[in-house]
């Protein structure tokens, strides 16, 4: 009778590899929470600093298109995300000019949810 024998190498090779698998989807579970949440931070802000402005004697109220520009894109299989808005102007609004003040939006936002990140990101770690 002929018996079979099987021997397993690499099992704690194996056994880590897994270990880094979930860590990493873990990882980009976080990432992906944390872009959504800098993505509404970021139009939160705009709702609040884009109230209109003047040209000329005449008022004229926000279109919303910046705010609606803004995405989130999953990159580097999920562990970055990108948030950014897609007007040629937002610089201007961001930054200002010699003749406007700067209304920053995405810069807060950032400041505000990279703690967020950073927190959860350390929890993993743990």
């Amino acid at each position: 009778m002929a018996r079979n024998i099987v021997k397993l190498e690499g099992i704690s090779e194996l056994s880590e590899a897994l270990r880094t698998k979930a860590q990493l989807t873990a990882a980009k579970e976080v990432v992906a929470k944390h872009g959504a949440a800098l993505q509404e931070k970021t139009k939160e802000n705009m709702s609040a600093a884009y109230k209109g402005h003047y040209e000329g004697k005449k008022f004229v109220k926000p279109t919303g298109a910046t705010s609606r520009s803004v995405t989130v894109q999953l990159t580097d299989d999920g562990l970055t995300a990108v948030v950014g808005p897609h007007t040629k102007y937002f610089p201007y609004l961001e930054k200002g000019t010699r003749f406007m003040e700067a209304r920053p939006t995405l810069g807060p936002a950032l400041q505000y949810q990279a703690l967020r990140f950073v927190s959860d990101l350390n929890k993993l770690a743990h």
